[in-house]
């Protein structure tokens, strides 16, 4: 989807089209549920986390200053979400819960692949987690994460770059 197109539905939802932010979320939801379910370890705490954020997202959308942020906007909502849960300890007990039967949204054909990387995921701090999670699984730039965690970029970068190699590590033990 074009740039421009992001914003117009942007503008709509501000002015209270529920259909237009639906819009939105539907060219999201994907992305958004990949990230809590990498982040959190559990579909059910996923899609709870997702749909709080869609529905803080939609009540403060006239709080977004710049339409063209939308995206990194709406995925620092989710991170916060997901930082907020992981508070009251409730991702923390199902985070290693990495069987098959939990991961079948994202197994492939290579369910232990898939089962190998969120262990090793597991094993990582948990900044370490969000920002490889940011980066790899949601596509987005050092300067994007940023935004989203409030850590400066240039930090970012070598932050990547030390946990890309710790988790190439885990993944070959």
């Amino acid at each position: 989807m074009s740039s421009i197109f992001i914003e117009n539905l942007v503008l709509r939802s501000q002015l209270g089209d529920a259909q237009a932010f639906g819009e939105l979320y539907e060219m999201y939801s994907e992305d958004m549920y990949r990230f809590a379910w990498y982040y959190t370890g559990n579909k059910y705490l996923a899609e709870e986390a997702v749909s709080e954020a869609a529905l803080s997202a939609f009540e403060n959308i006239l709080s977004l200053k710049k339409p063209s942020s939308f995206k990194t906007w709406l995925f620092k909502i989710l991170y916060n979400e997901c930082k907020k849960m992981q508070k009251s300890k409730i991702i923390s007990a199902s985070f290693t819960d990495y069987s098959e039967e939990n991961s079948k949204e994202y197994i492939t054909d290579d369910a232990d692949e898939v089962i190998a990387l969120r262990n090793a995921l597991a094993k990582l701090s948990d900044e370490e987690r969000e920002i490889l999670i940011l980066h790899y699984s949601c596509g987005y730039s050092s300067k994007e994460i940023s935004s989203i965690t409030g850590i400066r970029a240039t930090t970012l970068r070598s932050k990547i770059s030390r946990a890309t190699e710790k988790l190439r590590k885990l993944l070959t033990m």
